[in-house]
Formats: C-alpha cells, structure tokens, sequence
C-alpha cells in the first residue's frame, strides 16, 4: 500500500480513535484487525499505518526497524515498541498490546486514544 504523510497519519488517528472509544463502549479489547474488517480495508503488514508509511523508504530485501526513522509520529520515545528514556519501559505501542493481550480493556482503550493524538515529528528530513 503506498500512503502519503498526510494520508497515513489521517489513517492512523482513524483507527486508533475507533479502536479506544469502541475498546472503551463495549468493555472488551477491540483489537486493530477489527478495523480492517469492519471498513473492508486493505491490511497493512505492520503495528499501524505510520510504520506502513515508513517501510516505503526501506530496502524490501532488508529487515531492519530502519522504518521507525520515517515513522512520522512523535511516540514521546525511540519509537513505538521501545521507550529510549526508560531503560525497562515499553513504548506506547507496546503497552497497549500488553494490555490488550492481557484483557485490560480500560488500560487498551485509554492507550489507544491516548495513540490516536500523539503529535506529528518535528523533523522534516525525511519527506
């Protein structure tokens, strides 16, 4: 799926937002596939959107987290699975999978919006 900036942080604060609130009204996990199935989209290969987004600048024959450089999302940390100012703490990401795996649906739903308004990274290098 080839995504712009703009078209790809559109798409991820759309499902991050009905991902939180639905988690939230229904008291139950929702997790991201739900919204692959429900709007009849296009899966992505990655955790969201942005990392769709970022893959596109990568070598296809190369696994790297290369990608996360052109995440253009600012997570608050390294990037969304690892927080680089808390040696032991997860990034966003991470937490909300942990707490989805684990049926914490206030924690998921709390996450996932909180997800869904992170801002939009500083540096424009990349584009």
């Amino acid at each position: 799926m080839q995504l712009t900036k703009e078209r790809a942080i559109t798409l991820h604060r759309r499902m991050w937002r009905r991902i939180g609130l639905k988690t939230l009204k229904e008291k139950r996990c929702v997790r991201k596939e739900e919204w692959f199935i429900r709007f009849r989209l296009e899966w992505i290969h990655d955790y969201c959107y942005c990392c769709e987004y970022g893959e596109q600048f990568c070598d296809p024959f190369y696994f790297s987290n290369a990608k996360c450089n052109f995440c253009p999302i600012d997570w608050g940390g390294e990037n969304c699975v690892d927080n680089k100012y808390e040696e032991d703490e997860n990034g966003l990401f991470a937490m909300w999978d942990n707490a989805a795996d684990s049926d914490n649906w206030q924690e998921a739903g709390k996450l996932a919006l909180q997800i869904a308004e992170l801002p939009e990274r500083g540096d424009a290098w990349y584009e």
